[in-house]
């Protein structure tokens, strides 16, 4: 029978049998004496002495091929060292967790007793090929035994086989006992649990983990906390992310990070953080409007609308179109507060800033519909000072529709009939719109504004058939 002490040396004459990478004939292997081979497998084991993880070898393919040339050619008695070889070999990826539990039943039927070895080789094994029944039955055995249990491999069988809450609290009861931990596992629970969305999990491990001595490939782990963070909108670790890796310097994030960092600070009106971030792509890519978008949502959370004001100027002279449908999310908040809004308005403009048309437009639409007709006016009259262009023909035609003073309708009716009547091709189809706006202006029996308006009309030689008076009104002017 072979002896299966610990090996002697490994500088020897039959180093090929686990040294080289090609594996050794059938030749080879008679050559060899037993114990050469056994301690062969010791070695490939790596129990007594790591084993070397550049070896070009594949060694549990090679401790597969010793132990079945014991068996089959050496004529070998099965024995428990050799099961604690074989359930060794099956921690390579080509094994499974159904062979790992023939492994054990064929144990059993062998009437060979179990050895502590076997087992906690069998949970490492389960680490790679999941098997939650065969875990359970493994862990069952050891503790009846009253075996010591390896629990930091414990810990990676239930998180490979996805019982998660298992495996967490396998790792905070080693970390509560101050069990040493190797930093390499609490890695892979934080990528594992990033990737699975357990995003406060996460970070308290990241955060025992940043306690360790070890600080090999911590900017990456952190960097990855910041994304899967930042991409679920966990604000507490975008922040804490953000901090130590992007305003330290130490970490220069994707453009995708840093969007998603914008988004995740607009939810929370976090406006220092959604600026810089901003900021940062706008160095790195050309904006879009959606990245304003978001800055807006922080700005408006928190309820500093004259930022919002200032953002929409930024994005029109940077040549990014400011729909109604963006500015009407200001226009709806601001209803009711016209000259709180024009304030903010004209302080953005004394910056030296053009506002967008759409801005002013809606703007005073909504002001007119709130019946707050001098805010209206007030924008009207330094509409080309804020824009830098004229007041539209429709806007101007409501304010006419709306109003009482006749020094101002005069005002009005001059704006429309010399500068928008130049429309080339629109001439006619404006002036229609106008009779028809006179029209109006009788018909609801606002007699002086509209004989004000048709006034100017006959003033100017233009033509008036298309407008409706009432009969009694004409016998009288």
């Amino acid at each position: 029978m072979f002896s299966v002490g610990k090996p002697k040396h490994s500088g020897s004459s039959y180093s090929y049998l686990f040294d080289r990478k090609l594996p050794p004939t059938e030749q080879e292997l008679s050559r060899a004496t037993i114990d050469e081979i056994v301690e062969s497998i010791h070695i490939l084991r790596g129990r007594e002495k790591p084993w070397k993880s550049t070896s070009p070898v594949q060694r549990h393919e090679r401790i597969m091929q010793l132990v079945r040339h014991l068996i089959v050619a050496r004529k070998q008695r099965l024995t428990a060292f050799l099961y604690e070889c074989l359930m060794d070999a099956m921690g390579d990826p080509q094994g499974s967790g159904i062979t790992v539990v023939n492994i054990m039943r064929d144990l059993s039927r062998q009437g060979i007793e179990p050895t502590a070895a076997f087992y906690n080789s069998a949970l490492e094994s389960l680490t790679v090929h999941p098997n939650y029944v065969a875990l359970l039955e493994v862990l069952a055995v050891m503790r009846r035994r009253k075996w010591h249990t390896n629990r930091q491999t414990t810990a990676l069988a239930y998180l490979r086989d996805e019982q998660n809450e298992m495996a967490y609290d396998t790792l905070m009861e080693l970390h509560a006992a101050k069990t040493r931990v190797d930093p390499w596992v609490y890695d892979i629970f934080i990528f594992v649990f990033g990737r699975m969305g357990f995003l406060d999990e996460m970070l308290e491990i990241l955060s025992i983990r940043m306690e360790l001595r070890a600080t090999e490939s911590l900017d990456a782990l952190q960097l990855f906390a910041l994304d899967a963070c930042s991409a679920a909108f966990h604000y507490p670790g975008t922040v804490a992310g953000w901090n130590a890796l992007v305003r330290t310097g130490r970490v220069n994030p994707a453009d995708g990070i840093v969007e998603n960092v914008l988004d995740t600070a607009a939810r929370e009106g976090d406006t220092a953080l959604a600026t810089e971030a901003l900021d940062m792509l706008a160095h790195r890519t050309r904006m879009r409007d959606y990245h304003y978008d978001s800055l807006i949502d922080a700005f408006m959370r928190t309820g500093d609308l004259a930022s919002v004001v200032r953002i929409y100027s930024i994005m029109h002279e940077s040549g990014i179109p400011v729909t109604k449908q963006v500015v009407d999310r200001l226009v709806e908040v601001t209803q009711g507060m016209g000259t709180l809004l024009n304030s903010w308005l004209f302080d953005v403009n004394q910056e030296g800033r053009l506002l967008p048309q759409s801005l002013v437009d809606a703007a005073m639409a909504k002001q007119i519909a709130a019946s707050e007709y001098d805010a209206a006016m007030d924008l009207f009259f330094e509409y080309e000072k804020l824009c830098g262009t004229e007041c539209s023909y429709d806007l101007t035609l409501q304010l006419i529709r709306q109003c009482k003073d006749i020094s101002t309708i005069n005002t009005l009716c001059d704006k429309v009939l010399t500068s928008h009547m130049k429309a080339s091709g629109e001439t006619a189809m404006r002036m229609e719109r106008f009779n028809s706006i006179v029209t109006e202006l009788f018909a609801d029996g606002r007699m002086t504004q509209a004989q004000a308006c048709f006034d100017k009309l006959t003033e100017r030689g233009l033509d008036t058939s298309g407008i409706e008076r009432p009969v009694w009104w004409t016998l009288m002017a």
